[in-house]
């Protein structure tokens, strides 16, 4: 009946437009239209998109009524103001229901604000595993700038396992308060939190926890194990790194291989004997590729004849650990050697693996060869890797390729200098935010914030 209405009311408008010698454009008819309706049914577009303000909502979370507190959590939680992180925060404290709880935290996390720290700290002593859980995930989003897709578990691991070259890059300094609810985390009842702490312990470079993280290494379970092993080795030291050789002999697969990883991250040539034993139990398996990368990085001078054994294999790869390792045991008397088998050499990845040798041992003349290497598909990211490990001693002799034709060398190069963390780079990458690439000035604007922050 109202659209009969309405139909009637625009045939009368359309009659009066023809009687109307101005004439009523299309445009006006409408707006006619619109007010004829308002003033018919008391409509208006606003009135009938738009849900509660956002006042209503901060009343919203204090109904007696457990839908409406979770629509408003909701609507604050998609507002993004933050001036809503007050009132779900006080919310979290007085809710009894852990469904509400959970939507609230939820929200502190959408609001992508670091007010809500200690709101979400005290989540994580919340009765309900499902609210620690978020609450934990929801600190690594925060700090990390990552938005999580997928279950909390797989999101973290996946986190831990990006990147271990280079330390996650944190948008702030962690609260102690966070480091601390970590550490309780790694003793909580249910696995999967453990599990979560650990890696998280990892991803915020939790220092102060790698105590707890060490504890863990003996958890009942491997999945904690392992990811504390993760952990340990992105924020232990070469001391810390000893406590996991143990693990070496792990009854599970993926702990022995997160161990492996670790210890060749943090160095332990104290595992060097271990490690060749390992190798020679495995060494025409696919195993003993893991563990001889460990041990080309772990350093220790006693295997530097197995690494000239290995070089002369003819597996490429098996070959490539054999030249890093030799890089990292051996002395400038090596240098005459590596040029030529540098330059007898057709296979890249070996070619880099020598020239990565050579700057190491001190001729810088071939670090053209690792930074031309980084735009490459097949092992741009080791080269990354060569140039982190390079660091600091070569910082200066990159700065001129960021000048370099190719606009992706100087991208990553950009986010090599910022990884590396000499606050002094800074006035080198400010004239790249004029960059003609726009991926170049973003990642430059990018690495001088990150260096600015690592120098405050």
């Amino acid at each position: 009946m109202a659209e009969a209405h309405l139909l009637s009311s625009r045939d009368a408008l359309e009659t009066r437009a023809e009687r109307d010698a101005s004439g009523l454009t299309e445009v006006r008819m409408k707006k006619a239209l619109a007010a004829l309706a308002l003033t018919t049914f008391g409509w208006t577009s606003s009135a009938a998109a738009a849900g509660p303000s956002f006042d209503d909502l901060v009343a919203n979370l204090k109904s007696p009524n457990v839908k409406t507190r979770l629509g408003a959590a909701e609507g604050l939680g998609k507002s993004r103001r933050p001036e809503a992180v007050t009132p779900l925060a006080a919310s979290l404290r007085a809710e009894p229901e852990a469904k509400v709880r959970l939507e609230v935290v939820r929200a502190l996390r959408s609001l992508r604000n670091l007010a809500a720290v200690p709101a979400l700290v005290s989540a994580m002593s919340d009765a309900d595993g499902e609210v620690r859980e978020e609450a934990l995930s929801s600190l690594v989003e925060l700090y990390t700038e990552r938005e999580r897709s997928g279950p909390v578990g797989r999101f973290l691991e996946l986190f831990s396992d990006e990147g271990d070259e280079a330390p996650p890059q944190l948008f702030a300094r962690v609260e102690p308060s966070v480091y601390a609810a970590l550490g309780q985390a790694l003793r909580d009842e249910r696995k999967d939190i453990r599990q979560q702490a650990a890696y998280a312990s990892g991803i915020l470079s939790a220092t102060s926890v790698v105590g707890a993280l060490s504890g863990a290494l003996q958890d009942v379970e491997p999945g904690v194990r392992g990811a504390a092993a993760t952990a340990i080795g992105k924020v232990g030291t070469q001391a810390d790194g000893q406590k996991l050789i143990p693990l070496l002999s792990d009854e599970s697969v993926s702990v022995r291989n997160r161990t492996l990883q670790a210890i060749g991250a943090l160095r332990v040539r104290e595992a060097g004997p271990a490690l060749r034993e390992m190798f020679e139990q495995n060494r025409r398996r696919e195993q003993g590729i893991k563990v001889l990368e460990a041990l080309s990085r772990v350093a220790d001078p006693a295997q530097a004849d197995l690494f000239r054994e290995v070089i002369r294999d003819s597996d490429p790869e098996r070959k490539r650990l054999a030249i890093e390792g030799l890089a990292r045991v051996s002395d400038g008397s090596m240098l005459p050697a590596f040029k030529k088998d540098f330059q007898r050499e057709r296979n890249d990845d070996l070619r880099q693996a020598y020239a990565f040798a050579l700057v190491r041992l001190g001729d810088r003349d071939f670090l053209d060869t690792l930074v031309l290497g980084l735009p490459s598909a097949g092992n741009g990211k080791r080269v990354r890797g060569y140039l982190l490990e390079l660091g600091a001693p070569v910082l200066g002799e990159l700065f001129p390729y960021l000048n370099d034709q190719d606009a992706e060398i100087r991208a990553q190069l950009c986010d090599i200098i910022a990884a590396i963390g000499d606050p002094s780079a800074v006035g080198v990458l400010e004239p790249l935010v004029n960059d003609p690439s726009p991926k170049v000035a973003d990642r430059a604007n990018r690495a001088i914030e990150r260096l600015r922050r690592s120098g405050a």
